[in-house]
């Protein structure tokens, strides 16, 4: 990731509030005041006023600033390498092996609901402890949970420790994937901003094809598969840190960062306050405070009890017959309800202000967001186990197949952002993107509602997933232009929460209806099997790929798994339609070298000059209100 190679982007952006974006007791908000945003500095936290410091460093030291620049380019591209890395294999390459391993492979899909519900409620965690702190921390704090879970789950000798493992990477995972888009929307304006947020995913491309080698040299033994990244995440890294603790130090020395810059200001401290136990509780309060700690809690909690029984039932004893699992339903409803109600009525900065409510672009873009995920995780969930038994391909094989949609997606979403460069919209692109992953899903359904095993189709669908990037890029930019600076790295927090959030509903889905339907399945179409080999290839899929292809075991498995996988991709068809629909009501901003679409701001903090964007390109043009329905249809998609 590099910074645009524009005239603008030799000055410095402005560093602004974030926190200001959550406070009810601010009475400068969106929808409160005719000027949206906040002029006023002494808001701005510690890491936000860091941010200013780096920016100055880069754009206003010549040579060294573009040095330092192309340091942090690599450092995080680095980062960004071992995340590929992980991603592409850890979960569904190790993670089925795990779950093999300990003969509970049908319990894959709740590991990664709960998962999925860490690293959605640790996001807020981590990009309030980015701005109260600094950047750089931040990644230390990250690097420690990554290196911890692998190794616990590395060296776990029970499934339960594996999953207590599982749990410590996902807040590393988190941290990772938020940093790296908080970095880049500091540092780029949004004619760019999706061509380098795309970047990001660059290295996949590389990764892919690699973890095709990691997965076969480690298909007997994932925990050394698992272990390696204890050791190489913290080298890949370390790089990233210093390099962004070094800015953080050259903006310092040169004056260009204090604490006069920051919220503490406002609040009565100065760089001469001792900073003592008390203080950094008391920064640490006003943290919690910030992140809405009691909303998070009760949320994350409301999603567990909600889901995970909804993943456990079919092994739960007595079923959904167990008073507890309908017990944790329901208690997990009542506590979602609370949460409700204590975000309208008691949350001193709740999460969704009336102001956040209102941003049409926001709520669009967290509604493709979530249905997105939700629809992805629901077919991915067991998608490799069923390629896995469907085929006789090598493990490089399979893991290659799996990444296809990985580097499509690497490729086309740098091409999107491009794309983004040059006609400065992204609706219509959006609206495609969205329409052809609906059309991937139906590739995947054979006229008789079961999964198709056809190669040609499969690779098909494959391809086609990689144009979702059109919808993915766009709404990320959207939702990034409809609120200012200070407000990125909470919105992206919030947006990144709800969606993972889907992620984890659509593992449990998932889930539920392979639990609910695969064994009973089996039975139907392997009839003469007894119960106790049905139930050993259920629950170790390693077991199920040692029969000879056409074995009638391995023939009746395939078809069974072909059914329920069927009503698993049908699911992702529903869900999938909805993205599509949130489309037209995206807001369609014009993407030029402003940082946000609100105050129009440029990387120098000056506003620029930008065509109408509800109206007429021509901005000396007469804005006649429309008449017809299709003229009222089309300003309504224009805007």
């Amino acid at each position: 990731m590099s910074a645009p190679k524009h005239p603008e982007g030799s000055t410095e952006p402005p560093a602004q509030n974030t926190s200001q974006m959550f406070e009810l007791n601010e009475k400068k908000d969106y929808d409160a005041s005719n000027s949206p945003v906040s002029d006023d500095d002494s808001h701005k936290e510690i890491g936000v006023g860091r941010v200013e410091a780096f920016n100055k460093v880069l754009y206003q030291s010549g040579k060294k600033g573009k040095i330092l620049l192309w340091l942090l380019g690599i450092s995080i591209g680095l980062t960004m390498f071992a995340y590929a890395l992980d991603m592409g294999i850890t979960t569904t390459i190790f993670g089925t092996l795990a779950a093999s391993t300990f003969g509970v492979h049908s319990q894959l899909g709740t590991v990664n609901t709960a998962g999925q519900i860490i690293r959605a409620i640790s996001k807020p965690f981590i990009g309030k402890l980015a701005d109260i702190t600094s950047r750089p921390t931040t990644y230390v704090v990250v690097l420690v949970f990554y290196a911890v879970g692998f190794a616990v789950a590395a060296s776990a000798s029970g499934f339960t420790a594996y999953t207590v493992g599982i749990c410590f990477t996902s807040v590393g995972k988190s941290g990772l994937d938020l940093l790296s888009d908080i970095i880049v929307a500091d540092l780029t304006p949004l004619e760019w901003r999706g061509f380098f947020s795309a970047c990001l995913s660059l290295p996949f491309i590389v990764t892919v094809p690699v973890n095709g080698f990691i997965a076969d040299g480690f298909y007997e033994d994932w925990r050394w598969g698992l272990g390696m990244f204890a050791i190489l995440v913290p080298a890949l890294l370390v790089p990233a840190i210093l390099t962004l603790y070094t800015m953080q130090r050259r903006g310092e020395k040169a004056g260009m960062v204090t604490m006069a810059d920051s919220k503490d200001v406002r609040m009565g401290r100065t760089e001469a306050t001792p900073k003592n136990l008390t203080y950094w509780a008391k920064l640490a309060y006003r943290g919690l405070i910030d992140i809405d700690i009691i909303g998070l809690i009760l949320l994350g909690f409301a999603f567990s009890l909600i889901l995970l029984p909804i993943t456990l039932a079919k092994s739960a004893k007595g079923g959904w017959n167990n008073p507890s699992m309908i017990a944790m339903i329901v208690v997990g409803f009542v506590v979602l309800i609370l949460f409700g109600l204590f975000e309208m009525y008691l949350a001193p900065k709740p999460m969704m202000t009336k102001r956040i409510v209102k941003n049409r672009a926001f709520v669009a873009g967290v509604i493709i967001h979530i249905f997105n995920q939700m629809a992805s995780s629901v077919r991915n969930t067991y998608f490799s186990s069923y390629i896995l038994i469907i085929k006789e391909w090598t493990t490089y094989q399979w893991t290659i197949f799996l990444g296809i949609t990985t580097m499509g997606l690497c490729l086309v979403g740098p091409i999107v952002g491009l794309i983004h460069r040059v006609s400065h919209r992204y609706k219509g692109l959006m609206i495609f993107g969205a329409a052809a992953r609906i059309l991937g899903y139906g590739l995947l359904i054979s006229p008789n509602g079961m999964m198709t095993q056809d190669t040609a189709r499969l690779v098909a669908a494959q391809l086609i997933f990689c144009l979702s990037s059109l919808n993915v890029v766009g709404a990320r930019v959207g939702v990034q232009a409809s609120v200012p600076h200070d407000d990125i790295a909470s919105l992206i927090s919030i947006i990144t929460l709800w969606s993972t959030l889907g992620s984890s509903v659509g593992s449990a889905v998932a889930t539920s209806i392979w639990t609910e339907e695969m064994v009973a399945q089996m039975h139907v179409e392997m009839p003469n099997i007894d119960d106790t080999t049905i139930a050993t290839i259920y629950g170790n899929i390693k077991t199920l790929k040692k029969y000879d292809f056409f074995d009638p075991i391995r023939q009746g498995s395939i078809r069974a798994y072909a059914i329920v996988n069927g009503h698993i991709t049908i699911a992702s068809i529903c869900l999938s339609c909805v993205p599509l629909i949130a489309s037209l009501f995206m807001p369609n901003f014009y993407l030029g070298k402003q940082q946000n679409a609100v105050n129009n701001k440029g990387l120098d903090g000056e506003v620029v000059d930008v065509p109408n964007q509800n109206g007429p390109r021509d901005a000396n043009a007469t804005q006649q209100e429309p008449a017809t329905f299709m003229q009222k249809l089309a300003a309504l998609y224009r805007k």
